[in-house]
């Protein structure tokens, strides 16, 4: 069963009120009015998951992978968590993370483990990118809403995106080959795209997901043992989701004068960014 071929963001036709705020806020227009309903065209979605964030009335809704998980969880093998290091702006009401893994662990999970620790295998090889030389450069590829519209919209570019795995996909890796296969891996991060990426996750879920679990298991900080990650620790990866946290992993200056790196950040500017590189515009 591939990913992408799933319908990650939908309409919830009994809500919708036509108000056209997801029409006007999707960045591929991949929404149309149709039979006076807002309807998400998957061909053209890129899962940013913006429209779900900006309809008033929760009439844009994505997967919901929870009760997926919960089976993982009632399985015999062992079912191990990823966190993606942006927890830590989600989750802002604990004071002390640990209290956070402990009712992750609580839930079910052997294991809980830091994303933050596969962007930095993943700095490592941007590194290694930054070092050659090429006029052209590369478009980073760890966000999979970017990737996506680049294959939909840009598919000239595809061969200009880093032949690099994103940090959920590079921690994956790490742990089976670590641990092998006898084990199921959990993703949990803020981003609705990472449900699209490849099987080598058996199941993502949000952090909104994460608190509907808690809140149907009854999980409290006050009820359970605080607990750390298990190892490997990140290093500055755990910084890699902030504005330019890519740059900071890696250890380099985005200093403009050097002109070596460009960051564009939103839904205009990354794609006036993607439509400069592919006139030219911007070389290193």
């Amino acid at each position: 069963m591939e990913k992408k071929n799933k319908i990650l963001v939908y309409t919830i036709k009994d809500r919708c009120r036509v108000c056209y705020t997801c029409v006007r806020e999707c960045p591929v227009k991949a929404i149309k009015i149709i039979n006076g309903q807002a309807e998400v065209i998957t061909e053209r979605c890129i899962a940013c998951g913006n429209c779900t964030r900006v309809c008033s009335q929760g009439a844009k809704a994505y997967l919901n992978t929870t009760s997926r998980v919960f089976n993982l969880l009632n399985d015999s093998s062992p079912v191990y968590a990823i966190l993606a290091p942006s927890f830590i702006a989600e989750f802002e009401e604990f004071a002390d993370y640990r209290y956070l893994i402990g009712m992750i662990k609580q839930l079910g999970f052997a294991k809980v483990f830091e994303v933050g620790f596969g962007a930095d295998l993943v700095a490592g090889e941007y590194c290694k990118l930054m070092k050659k030389k090429n006029a052209r450069g590369c478009i980073s590829s760890d966000c999979p809403a970017i990737v996506a519209y680049i294959e939909k919209y840009h598919p000239e570019l595809v061969k200009y995106l880093a032949p690099v795995v994103s940090p959920m996909l590079a921690m994956a890796r790490f742990l089976r080959n670590r641990y092998g296969k006898g084990f199921n891996l959990v993703f949990i991060g803020p981003c609705v795209a990472k449900k699209s990426e490849p099987e080598e996750i058996d199941e993502v879920i949000t952090f909104v997901e994460l608190r509907e679990m808690f809140k149907r298991k009854k999980i409290h900080s006050k009820n359970v043992v605080p607990s750390d990650f298990d190892p490997p620790k990140a290093g500055k990866g755990a910084i890699f989701p902030v504005s330019r946290g890519l740059l900071q992993t890696i250890g380099i200056s985005d200093n403009e004068l050097e002109r070596n790196v460009i960051v564009a950040e939103g839904r205009e500017n990354f794609q006036e960014a993607v439509r400069e590189y592919e006139m030219g515009a911007i070389t290193m």
